[in-house]
């Protein structure tokens, strides 16, 4: 692609941009989720409190699903997300995003560990983390970031 300098770069584009469904996990995920959606404007972007929230009509004719949250701790709600998507559209490609995951949620006989031996799934994270923080009600890491201690 041409460069602003004169000359041509490499460039990359999202394949099937259009037929992408980014779901921002409610509430760490929503920035998250709405950033890569400047970056793939084709795509469709859904806000999801619990798996319940993705329908069939939100996975019709999409082929990547990109599940994007702040922190994954344990990584029992990813692996229901990822369940009810697959369970609605079994071939849709899975990209989980995440700000931070804590490392023992992706080592040893962790829940996302058992999933993808079972199912093709590409986690990107900005950092690993040894550290381990479970919040909760007001002190829940969405409450901190949103101020959103009215939805509990």
């Amino acid at each position: 692609m041409p460069h602003s300098q004169g000359y041509d770069v490499d460039g990359y584009r999202l394949l099937n941009e259009d037929r992408t469904l980014i779901v921002g996990l409610v509430r760490g995920g929503l920035f998250l989720a709405s950033g890569i959606h400047k970056v793939f404007h084709k795509a469709q972007l859904i806000h999801a409190i619990k798996p319940k929230h993705i329908k069939k009509q939100h996975l019709e004719g999409i082929v990547t699903v990109i599940l994007v949250d702040d922190v994954i701790n344990c990584g029992n709600s990813v692996v229901e997300f990822v369940r009810r998507i697959q369970d609605t559209n079994g071939a849709v490609r899975i990209i989980v995003v995440a700000g931070v995951i804590q490392d023992k949620a992706v080592g040893g006989c962790s829940p996302i560990c058992a999933l993808a031996r079972s199912t093709e799934l590409t986690i990107i994270t900005l950092r690993l983390s040894k550290n381990k923080y479970t919040g909760k009600g007001v002190t829940d890491t969405g409450n901190r970031l949103f101020n959103t201690t009215h939805w509990d």
